[in-house]
């Protein structure tokens, strides 16, 4: 059955929108709904910047020429719908990757399974919905786990038998390539950087030394996929450079920012920076998450100074302070003379199965056991300045929030003279403001607004909620919402909707 679909756009001033936000500093002033059914898919959101927001999903409309419909739709900055389209593809294609640059949306597809098989891509005009389609043949068999634009050229990164591939493709001439000097051995890649600026690109690989030692190699490039430089980080001592991100390459330096741990562990101790020169020069500088002013800051207060105290203490005894952390590094921003990390903290989450006896009697639980998703216990933004001396650092609480993927769950946006981080699950947004001193400024929670005070949540798909950067001081909450409505006669209905929220830090 075909999904009953409308959209329902509210637009109002603050004030008369939510009339709990003379108490907290996170507005909404726009929201847009998609009424689906339980069926549906939910949709890919993808921010198209200052030119407003792109979603689209597979329908389940099938065609009798054995082709599937995919919704798109495009809306401006103030959630009014633009355009909406329809385009036909084969119901064998599954969805791989996508991106967004200056203009035009790109969406990666695989055919089938085998990473042997060529791929289509859609290069989408955001204005105008036209589109151009490619066959993008796969040199190697590529596992692919990135996916970039750099102005008329594509990106496409992962590994073969566990060794790392980068494959460039040129949408002008339609011809793709392998990147020389990124097959190794022993590495992975950690990510592959777009820089708007320039249209260059960076590859963060990491790799280990013929004294088995971890290590962080950047490599850059040209939109033609010409190399410009390549330098691997020299780690001191014993130290494993597990994560890093790296600010763009402006032809004097880069600045990268990263976690550190011991030989033979992927669990991290700290935080590294470094700089980096076309020469080779480079510094680079440690800090212990013992260093960390308020890194067990999403604690409790009581257990906080319980956890200071005993590291304070082994300090003073001379003893060696191990703290292991999975902390995977998100974004790396320049901001002035100061640059601010964001990372997160996690642990993977297992359980057994669980078996009844006959009848009802008994019960046992399995050997074997099951991932059941990420579990996060808190983000950490650290400032630095130019030579890498830490100015400040602050955590934020994410109540071992679970995601089965591990994505990112708290957006940081730098607006003049302060740093504001968004976090949003289960239906509330918590916003933490930090100011250029290092003092946070203000901590708020507000609930996901909707569109009439008649209006209560069901339930939350804890999932799909999530949070994205967007524009300027703008970020977009996003998600599934089952919501009751009791009209004026007394009478309720129930309906289930996609949603969209335009949020901002007042």
């Amino acid at each position: 059955m075909k999904n009953w679909i409308y959209t329902i756009l509210i637009i109002s001033f603050l004030a008369g929108f939510m009339p709990s936000l003379a108490l907290t500093q996170i507005v909404q002033p726009e929201r847009v709904e998609i009424e689906i059914d339980n069926n549906s898919d939910n949709y890919v959101v993808v921010s198209a910047e200052e030119r407003g927001l792109m979603l689209f999903r597979e329908t389940d409309i099938r065609q009798k020429n054995g082709t599937r419909l995919w919704e798109f739709i495009h809306y401006d900055t103030n959630l009014n719908e633009k355009w909406k389209r329809t385009y036909e593809l084969s119901s064998l294609l599954s969805l791989r990757g996508y991106d967004y640059d200056r203009g035009q949306l790109c969406i990666l597809f695989q055919k089938g399974q085998y990473q042997d098989k060529a791929m289509e891509m859609i290069n989408m005009n955001v204005f105008s919905g036209d589109t151009s389609y490619h066959t993008v043949r796969r040199i190697v068999p590529v596992n692919l786990e990135f996916f970039e634009i750099i102005g008329q050229t594509v990106v496409l990164g992962g590994n073969v038998n566990y060794r790392p591939v980068v494959m460039h493709y040129d949408m002008l001439m339609r011809k793709i390539n392998v990147l020389r000097d990124i097959y190794r051995e022993n590495g992975e890649i950690i990510d592959i950087i777009p820089n708007k600026r320039d249209n260059t690109f960076d590859v963060l690989i990491a790799e280990v030394t013929p004294e088995k030692i971890k290590t962080v190699t950047v490599k850059s490039y040209d939109q033609y996929s010409n190399m410009l430089q390549s330098a691997p980080l020299k780690p001191q001592g014993r130290r494993n450079l597990l994560d890093a991100q790296v600010t763009e390459f402006d032809g004097q330096k880069q600045f990268l920012a990263g976690t550190y741990g011991p030989k033979r562990s992927r669990y991290s101790r700290g935080l590294f920076v470094a700089t980096l020169s076309p020469s080779g020069d480079q510094q680079m500088r440690y800090y212990s998450y013992a260093d960390l002013e308020n890194f067990f800051g999403y604690m409790r207060e009581r257990r906080e100074e319980r956890v200071k105290r005993r590291l304070e203490k082994k300090k003073q005894e001379g003893r060696k302070i191990r703290l292991n952390y999975r902390m995977v590094v998100h974004e790396l921003i320049a901001d002035g003379d100061k640059y601010i990390m964001l990372g997160e903290a996690y642990y993977p989450k297992y359980n057994s199965y669980y078996y009844s006896g006959f009848g009802g009697y008994g019960s046992y639980r399995d050997n074997n056991m099951y991932f059941d998703g990420y579990r996060y216990t808190h983000a950490i933004a650290v400032c630095f300045d130019k030579k890498g001396e830490l100015l400040w650092d602050h955590a934020f609480k994410l109540d071992n929030a679970k995601s089965m993927q591990l994505r990112q769950l708290v957006h940081v946006n730098s607006q003049q003279d302060r740093v504001v981080l968004m976090y949003s699950f289960d239906g509330e947004i918590t916003s933490k403001v930090i100011q250029d001193n290092g003092e946070v400024q203000d901590i708020a929670t507000s609930e996901v607004a909707l569109p009439s005070p008649e209006d209560k949540i069901r339930r939350n798909d804890k999932e799909v909620f999530g949070i994205q950067k967007w524009y300027d001081e703008y970020f977009y909450v996003h998600g599934t919402q089952d919501i009751r409505s009791i009209a004026d006669s007394g009478l309720s209905s129930t309906r289930k909707v996609f949603f969209i929220n335009k949020v901002a830090y007042n």
